[in-house]
């Protein structure tokens, strides 16, 4: 790209660079595809404009260089990102109608960063929303979701980190792991074993209750006559 491309495309708007973008992505996509397939048996591992492979994020390093704006490639994946959501018809109108207007204010020059943390969280409540909303009762995907909804809705979208945005993904895919985990068992021949094999479980899990019961006085009497020093179960 000559100087004249260039500043050019430093002049274009983020959303039409974006275009750009996406467009280059997928043609570097192909092409190192085929080139990590060719260096499989010994082929060249670098691309046409000379980037050497490196990891799964090179296509969008590389079209983000071949564009040549200044401009990297997560703040383009941003607005790319902004503009899937507000036609995603998954989405309710009013989330989509707010990507919209984040999309269109940088059109105009707006910044990328804030509204996108804003359109980010507000798609987490929404897919905690549809959690709650949608699974069994007594799911521990309705509970962590009804659960991390209370918290979010504490707290102002704006002091709402990705760190926690992170936590929360974390822990609805961890109770959904446990959801699946009790319909396989559900599922299994165990679950359909004779009641008497039910019933030594439950005794088993009940004896087990009743002993940490009573370690647990154990240790508190201790505590209160000063033999274990801050002991507390």
């Amino acid at each position: 790209m000559n100087s004249d491309d260039a500043a050019a495309a430093e002049r274009a708007p983020l959303t039409v660079l974006a275009d750009r973008y996406a467009a280059i992505k997928k043609e570097v996509a192909v092409s190192l595809s085929a080139r990590q397939e060719a260096s499989r048996f010994g082929g060249t591992s670098v691309l046409a404009g000379g980037e050497e492979l490196t990891g799964k994020q090179d296509a969008r390093k590389v079209a983000a260089d071949r564009l040549g704006a200044g401009v990297s490639h997560t703040t383009l994946e941003k607005v790319l990102w902004l503009r899937r959501i507000a036609f995603d018809t998954e989405h309710p109108r009013k989330l989509r109608d707010a990507a919209l207007e984040a999309y269109e204010e940088i059109d105009d020059g707006g910044p990328v960063d804030w509204p996108f943390s804003r359109i980010h969280t507000l798609v987490l409540i929404d897919d905690l929303e549809q959690a709650a909303a949608e699974a069994p009762c007594n799911s521990a995907v309705k509970l962590i979701a009804e659960r991390q909804l209370k918290k979010l809705r504490s707290l102002s979208v704006f002091t709402i980190t990705p760190a926690m945005k992170r936590e929360v993904r974390q822990a609805l895919a961890t109770a959904l792991r446990l959801d699946r985990k009790l319909e396989v068992f559900l599922n299994s021949p165990v679950a359909a074993a004779p009641p008497a094999l039910h019933e030594t479980m439950t005794k088993r899990r009940l004896e087990s209750a009743a002993n940490h019961k009573t370690l647990r006085d154990k240790i508190m009497e201790e505590d209160d006559t000063g033999l274990v020093g801050g002991a507390n179960l």
